[in-house]
C-alpha cells in the first residue's frame, strides 16, 4: 500500500528513477545509478522552481560517500524511499477513482505528477482537463485532483460540479502520506478567493474568433461538400481580440531615465537560420546567413500599425515581422551589470541593457554571459511573472530597432494546457510602453490576439505569406499537430479548422529532457560545466569541445532521445490511437526534427515541417495578415 510505514535505507541501493526523502525532508529522485560510485539524485521536481520561501533551494546530491561525485556534490547517504504504486491502488474499494480537493492548482498539479512518477509501469499520465487534474491511461480515470483556485488566483465553482457529478471528494490532507513531501506543501495550503475561469470555454471562444477570420471553414457542415477551388472571400464579421469577459485595456505608461542601450548582437542557437536577413532579400526556408543581428534600420516607415508575431517559449523567444524580419534569443532575463572592459575586436555592436520603468536588465545571450542573477520561465503561472513581461519587451525592442513605427498589433500563442491564461496575456501586453534602449523608444501595443500555440504550425501550412488559404486539404481535412517544445509537447487536432478539445492535450516533457541529461553526463564524465543553452547549441552540431578537443555527443544523446520519444508517443497514442482517422500529422517545434523518425515509424502519414523551430511564429504572422484578425 502507498501509506505503509517508510523505513530508512542506504540511498546507494536505490534504482534509477526511485524517489526518496532525505533526513532533512527534501524529496529527491535518483537520476543516475551507475557503477563505481556514479550514483546521483536531484530534488523533485527538477529544476526545483516550485520551491518557495527564503531557504536556499536544494542541490543535486551524490549517494555514495567518498566517491568521485562526492567531491563535487553534497552527500545524502540515507533516505526513506517512497513506494512504487500499481494502477489499481489509486482506486477505492468500489473500483472508482478517488476525488481530492486542493487549495491551489499548483499543489494539485504537483500531487498528480508525483503520483505519475511513482507509478512508472502503470501507463498512467497526469494532465489538466477542464479545471482539474486527472491521472489516466487515456481510457479510464484513476484519480482526480480538484482545486479551489487556479493559477490566476480565480476561484473554481466546485460545489456545482460535485452536485452535478454526484462526487463526494476528500480534502487533500486525507490523501497519501507522501504528498506532504511535495515542495511547498505546508505553505500552499492557504485558501484563495477570486472568479472562476474555464480553459475549454476560452479555447472554444478564441476558435470561434478564428472562424470569423478564416471564412466558411470552422462551422460544422451538415454534410461534406466537395472541395472547391478557392478563394473569393466574402466580407466577414470582424473579430473582437479581447477576452470573453469584458475588461478595460491596461495602459502601462512608465517613464524611465538614464539611457542604457539594448543588446545588439543575438545568436540563434537552433536552428542555424537567419536572425534577420537583409530587407532587400526575400527570406527562404533554406538560407542560412549569419545569425548576428543587423543594426541598420529598415528604411520604410509605416503609417499604419505594424503586425508582428511573438512566440515566447520556455527555451527561446522568437519574433517574425515585416520585410523578412525575424530574430530569436534564449528566454532568459538577467540583472544589468556594468561591463568594465570591451574592445573593438568584438563582432557586432556594443552590448547594452534595456531600461523599462525602474528596471534595467539584460536578456538572451547577453544575460547568460554577463548577468550574475538570471531568471527564466518554467511554468505558465509565468504569465504573472515579471520575467514573462520583460521577454515581451525585449522582443518589442528587437522589432522597433529594425523598423520605425510607434504602433503595433501582436499575435502570439499559449500551450493548450495553459490556454486559460489568454485573457491575462492580452491585459498584460496591451498598452503604451516607454523604453530606454540605444535611444528612447515609445510604442503602443494596440491589440493582441492569442491562439493555441500549435495552431501556429497549422496556420503556416494552411496560409501563404499574404494570409490567403493555400492548402485545401488542411482546410477541409482532419489534421493533427505535435509541437515538441523545450519543456512541453502539445497535441492538437483540427477538423475542418475546428479545434477538437477531446483529441488535444499536453505533456510536460520536451527537448529540455535531452539537454538536461547530456548536461549532467558532461559534468560527470568530463567535469564540464555548461549552461543549458550551451549544451543545446552543442547538440545542434553533434559535438562539444573538451580541453580543446572535439568530443562526439552521439552516445549521450541516443538514450536520452529514446526516453522522451517513448513518453511522447505514448501520449499521442492515448489521444489518437493509431491515428487512422487523421488525414495527416504535422511535427513541429525545436525538438520535432530530432524525434521525427520515431514518430514516423508509428504514424507513417506524419511529416516534419521545414524550419520547425520557426513554424509557430511564422504561422502566427501569416494569420495576422488576414484583415479581419485585428478588426474592431
Amino acid at each position: 500500500m502507498a501509506d505503509r510505514p517508510i523505513e530508512t535505507v542506504r540511498t546507494e541501493t536505490l534504482p534509477e528513477g526511485a524517489l526518496f526523502v532525505s533526513p532533512d525532508n527534501v524529496l529527491y529522485q535518483v537520476v543516475m545509478a551507475g557503477s563505481a560510485g556514479f550514483r546521483k539524485a536531484e530534488p523533485w521536481p527538477w529544476p526545483p522552481h516550485s520551491w518557495t520561501g527564503s531557504a536556499e533551494r536544494p542541490r543535486a546530491v551524490a549517494l555514495v560517500p567518498d566517491s568521485l561525485l562526492a567531491r563535487n556534490y553534497p552527500v545524502v547517504a540515507e533516505g526513506k524511499p517512497l513506494p512504487t504504486i500499481n494502477r489499481d491502488d489509486f482506486l477505492n474499494a468500489d473500483g472508482q477513482p478517488v476525488h481530492y480537493v486542493f487549495r491551489q492548482e499548483q499543489l494539485a498539479k504537483l500531487a498528480a505528477q508525483l503520483d505519475e512518477t511513482l507509478s512508472p509501469q502503470s501507463g498512467l499520465t497526469a494532465w489538466r482537463e477542464r479545471q482539474h487534474w486527472i491521472l489516466s491511461d487515456g481510457q479510464r480515470t484513476f484519480r482526480v485532483y480538484h482545486y479551489q483556485s487556479d493559477n490566476l488566483g480565480k476561484a473554481v465553482a466546485l460545489d456545482a460540479r460535485f452536485t452535478e457529478e454526484g462526487v463526494e471528494p476528500l480534502p487533500c490532507e486525507q490523501g497519501p502520506h507522501y504528498w506532504r513531501y511535495i515542495p511547498g506543501w505546508e505553505e500552499a495550503l492557504v485558501a484563495l478567493e477570486s472568479d472562476p475561469a474555464s480553459l475549454e470555454s476560452v479555447i472554444e471562444t478564441v476558435m470561434a474568433e478564428v472562424a470569423q477570420v478564416i471564412p466558411d471553414t470552422l462551422s460544422p457542415p451538415t454534410t461534406k461538400s466537395p472541395v472547391a477551388t478557392p478563394i473569393k472571400e466574402k466580407p466577414k464579421k470582424p473579430i473582437d481580440p479581447t477576452p470573453p469577459e469584458p475588461e478595460a485595456k491596461a495602459t502601462p505608461v512608465e517613464q524611465a531615465d538614464g539611457a542604457p542601450k539594448p543588446k545588439s548582437t543575438q545568436e540563434t542557437p537552433i536552428p542555424p537560420t537567419p536572425s534577420r536577413p537583409k530587407a532587400a532579400k526575400k527570406k527562404t526556408a533554406t538560407s542560412q546567413p549569419s545569425s548576428r543581428r543587423k543594426s541598420k534600420k529598415l528604411s520604410r516607415k509605416r503609417r499604419v500599425a505594424m503586425i508582428i508575431a511573438v512566440d515566447i517559449g520556455y527555451g527561446y523567444t522568437k519574433g517574425v515581422g515585416p520585410d523578412g524580419l525575424r530574430f530569436s534569443f534564449p528566454s532568459v532575463i538577467g540583472t544589468a551589470e556594468e561591463i568594465h572592459f570591451a574592445t573593438d575586436l568584438i563582432h557586432g555592436e556594443e552590448e547594452h541593457a534595456i531600461q523599462y520603468g525602474n528596471q534595467s536588465f539584460f536578456y538572451g545571450e547577453q544575460a547568460l554571459l554577463q548577468s550574475r542573477m538570471q531568471s527564466t520561465i518554467f511554468d505558465r503561472s509565468r504569465v504573472h511573472d515579471q520575467t514573462y513581461k520583460m521577454l515581451f519587451i525585449a522582443a518589442l525592442v528587437e522589432m522597433f530597432q529594425a523598423v520605425e513605427n510607434e504602433r503595433v498589433k501582436v499575435i502570439t500563442g499559449l500551450p493548450v494546457e495553459f490556454f486559460g491564461d489568454r485573457s491575462q496575456v492580452i491585459k498584460s501586453f496591451e498598452g503604451v510602453y516607454r523604453v530606454k534602449a540605444s535611444n528612447s523608444l515609445k510604442f503602443t501595443v494596440e491589440s493582441v490576439f492569442v491562439a493555441p500555440q500549435p495552431f501556429g504550425s497549422l496556420f503556416r501550412e494552411l496560409l501563404n505569406e499574404q494570409g490567403k488559404i493555400a492548402d485545401d486539404d488542411i482546410e477541409k481535412g482532419r489534421v493533427g499537430v505535435i509541437d515538441v517544445g523545450t519543456y512541453t509537447t502539445d497535441f492538437v487536432v483540427s477538423d475542418e479548422l475546428r479545434y477538437v478539445q477531446r483529441l488535444s492535450g499536453s505533456i510536460r516533457i520536451g527537448w529540455n529532457e535531452v539537454v538536461s541529461r547530456v548536461q549532467q553526463a558532461l559534468g560527470d564524465l568530463h567535469r564540464l560545466e555548461l549552461m543549458p543553452h550551451e549544451v543545446d547549441r552543442a547538440l545542434q552540431t553533434g559535438e562539444v569541445r573538451v580541453r580543446g578537443e572535439p568530443v562526439s555527443l552521439e552516445k549521450l544523446v541516443r538514450p536520452a532521445v529514446a526516453d522522451i520519444q517513448t513518453a511522447i508517443i505514448a501520449r499521442a497514442r492515448d489521444l489518437w490511437g493509431a491515428g487512422a482517422d487523421l488525414d495527416r500529422i504535422l511535427v513541429s517545434g525545436g525538438g520535432g526534427p530530432h524525434l521525427y523518425d520515431a514518430l514516423h515509424d508509428v504514424y507513417p502519414h506524419a511529416r516534419v515541417l521545414d524550419n520547425a523551430f520557426w513554424a509557430n511564429a511564422e504561422g502566427f504572422y501569416r494569420f495576422g495578415q488576414r484583415p479581419a484578425t485585428f478588426e474592431e
